[in-house]
């Protein structure tokens, strides 16, 4: 959930740059495409966290900052280096922001306050130039008792969805949390997000990196102990499906995910990763099309 970064070189890393990725997907129905993003430095600490897109730019999380590029080339335009308010930080503790979301005209980012995951927030911050809104909702501690470490929008249904981060059967945390997407923008700052419905989910899914919506299904990147894949989940009856593995070296920790249709050559789902050991200093972003 936290964001790993090691020291070393940007330069040895960027000549290395060919021999830091796997060089062939293994998924079954899906395929990685050979075209990825890398970044090093701050803008790698910008992005490290989550994505989300709006179709004309993608919206990217670090553990303090968002940041905001065109989805053609990947240029930035706008970022926000703190993010979380001192609004927040002060009285919840907030410090950490996971994979978000984007709707509307506002970029829904989930906040964690460190390890004691007492406080999760979702709050909304302008497309334009990604500034605080002042707005935010408290969600429910008992759902969430790990933390809140991605949102999911699913503009359909009207709904948004979060889910805990450890999930067991035996102690009913295997849920996805539904809230209504119209109390979530129009609640009064501080207010408690109503849940709309939980949904039990047909196996638990522990270590969700981040979720996206696309043809009606939830897409859940997972960071799971020698299991990094996608798994695709009903949001109506919690029907939970392997996609496909990630294609990532066994370290490398699995982040957020976005969903967008750029066709065979752009991919349909796009997630971003963190290198592990000496190749720490680096994120990047793949991107998978259906097979066939």
């Amino acid at each position: 959930m936290k964001l790993r970064y090691a020291g070393g070189a940007a330069a040895a890393v960027a000549a290395a740059m060919a021999l830091l990725l796997p060089q062939a997907a293994y998924a079954t129905t899906w395929t990685r495409l050979p075209d990825y993003s890398t970044w090093t430095g701050i803008t790698a600490l910008e992005r490290g966290q989550g994505i989300a897109t709006d179709g004309t730019f993608f919206y990217y999380s670090g553990t303090y900052s968002l940041d905001k590029a065109t989805v053609g080339g990947n240029q930035e335009t706008a970022s926000n280096a703190l993010a979380i308010p001192a609004a927040l930080s002060g009285p919840y503790g907030s410090d950490h922001i996971g994979d978000i979301d984007v709707y509307g005209g506002y970029v829904i980012a989930p906040l964690e306050d460190g390890s004691d995951y007492q406080h999760p927030l979702l709050a909304l911050y302008n497309t334009g130039d990604l500034s605080w809104t002042g707005r935010y909702v408290q969600l429910p501690l008992a759902l969430l008792p790990g933390g809140v470490p991605w949102v999911a929008v699913d503009a359909a249904a009207g709904l948004v969805y979060t889910a805990a981060w450890n999930q067991d059967a035996a102690l009913g945390t295997d849920e996805l949390v539904a809230y209504r997407l119209a109390d979530l923008l129009s609640l009064p700052a501080g207010a408690a997000l109503p849940v709309a419905r939980t949904v039990r989910l047909s196996r638990p899914l522990s270590r969700i990196q981040g979720a996206a919506m696309l043809n009606g299904v939830l897409y859940a990147s997972v960071d799971g102990d020698g299991d990094k894949a996608v798994y695709g989940i009903d949001p109506s009856t919690g029907a939970v499906t392997r996609a496909f593995s990630q294609d990532v070296q066994p370290d490398d920790e699995v982040e957020g995910i976005a969903a967008l249709d750029l066709g065979p050559s752009g991919g349909q789902l796009h997630v971003l990763n963190v290198g592990s050991g000496w190749k720490s200093i680096f994120l990047y972003l793949q991107h998978y099309q259906p097979a066939g």
